[in-house]
């Protein structure tokens, strides 16, 4: 019986802490468009990430990652013309794009002098307007992997 209430016990307790540093696959998601808009340009400064990797590069864009000696680091886009604008809020270009490990778990919110682990803005635009939109964690998904993804033949 106390064997049983053990098991129990281990089979409802909560998972252990994930250890750091960890590799992730990250996409750039939920870029806040209206159905008229696209996305040119994107910049999110990070906190703790080492970039391994940028597993693709969407056509007629420029990506840049990368950092320093400190923690801090940067990971930019930019679009050539208005024809390799983004349309998709969740565009497949950018999914799981850059390789990266994170010194520890994702710190959502400046605290003190620790900034947040994500955060940048991003450039939508239509033919008439620009206007810059912040980016924050919820934008960026990472999912654990240890390479970049291969390419289908």
């Amino acid at each position: 019986m106390k064997a049983l209430a053990a098991l129990l016990l281990l089979a409802t307790a909560p998972a252990a802490p994930v250890d750091h540093p960890r590799t992730y696959l990250a996409s750039i998601v939920d870029i806040p468009l209206q159905s008229d808009e696209r996305f040119s340009s994107f910049s999110i400064s990070t906190w703790g990430v080492t970039f391994k990797a940028v597993c693709r590069i969407p056509g007629g864009w420029t990506v840049k990652a990368g950092g320093d000696a400190t923690p801090e680091g940067v990971l930019e886009g930019n679009a050539s013309v208005g024809a390799t604008w983004l349309a998709d809020k969740n565009a497949k270009e950018l999914r799981d794009f850059v390789l990266v490990t994170l010194d520890g778990p994702v710190q959502r919110h400046d605290v003190s002098a620790v900034p947040a682990t994500f955060k940048g803005h991003v450039f939508v635009e239509t033919a008439d307007t620009r206007r810059r939109a912040c980016l924050a964690f919820v934008t960026v998904s990472l999912k654990p992997a240890s390479r970049c993804p291969t390419a289908a033949p």
